[in-house]
């Protein structure tokens, strides 16, 4: 019994030096009292290690969560702002200054309905059926909405956006608030690699919904990577506008969830095509 007592000791006088090192493993092999010590020893460092990863994890989902929402109430809020600051500065009729007052009122509401979706959506990147509302949408009119959304954004470069559907319609399933998300942000980073006074394309298909550009182009090396949470081609310019990399990532989260498929084809200097395929 003493030799046991001084040989369980002299091993944990061994491993003070290694505190904070969850990988290693000590001897634990046989029926001895020491072997047993051992194979408590290892189990319990293998739980520790267990709960550190599990709250590495936790924290990357929150750093994703804020990064994603702070992503996606950018662009709908400066156009809430755009409005409000028209009805402030500029005489309106009552029926425009109603149809202004009506679109922030949507807009708002969908950030409240988008923002619960996106608490859910970032965590694991799944949402549960109560947040997954998937439904039949006449696609041509759910361009047309995405044009007005995004229409300040476009105005601040001078870009027009070109919007086809064919045929007129095109009725597909898909959950609206997600997939403008979605669509908003595949212009809105058109709109960054494009050109003052150029144009982009939206055009949606039996088979795909596309964005294009006709703008810098995504170099080769870079363009497997856009779709990585924190990725950014060029990470000074981004930061500089307020990017946080995550636009691309939540896109094709939000296509998967559809069960839809993303493909992006870009040449430098000539441009990019962004594909959803139904």
């Amino acid at each position: 019994e003493d030799r046991a007592q001084e040989a369980v000791m002299q091993l944990f006088e061994d491993l003070l030096p290694k505190l904070g090192n969850y990988e290693i493993k000590v001897p634990a092999e046989g029926k001895t009292e020491l072997a047993q010590v051992g194979k408590s020893f290892n189990l319990m460092t293998g739980k520790v290690r267990e709960q550190i990863e599990k709250l590495s994890s936790v924290n990357q989902a929150q750093r994703q969560l804020l990064g994603s929402l702070a992503h996606e109430l950018k662009t709908p809020m400066t156009a809430i702002i755009g409005y409000a600051d028209t009805l402030l500065t500029v005489r309106l009729t009552p029926e425009r200054q109603e149809k202004a007052l009506i679109y922030i009122e949507n807009e708002c509401r969908r950030l409240s309905r988008l923002s619960m979706k996106m608490l859910e959506l970032t965590g694991l990147y799944e949402a549960s059926e109560d947040s997954f509302n998937p439904a039949e949408i006449q696609v041509d009119n759910f361009l047309k909405e995405v044009k007005e959304l995004i229409d300040c954004r476009l105005q601040e470069k001078n870009i027009s956006l070109d919007v086809f559907c064919e045929p007129k319609e095109l009725v597909k399933k898909f959950d609206q608030d997600l997939m403008i998300s979605v669509v908003t942000n595949l212009i809105d980073n058109a709109v960054k690699a494009s050109r003052k006074e150029s144009k982009i394309v939206l055009e949606a298909t039996p088979d795909h919904l596309m964005v294009q550009d006709f703008g810098k182009g995504i170099p080769k090396e870079d363009l497997e990577m856009v779709t990585e949470p924190f990725y950014m081609v060029d990470k000074s310019r981004s930061r500089a506008k307020g990017s946080v990399g995550l636009g691309l990532s939540l896109c094709q989260k939000i296509i998967e969830l559809h069960d839809f498929q993303l493909k992006i084809e870009s040449n430098p200097g000539k441009g990019t095509t962004v594909s959803v395929f139904w």
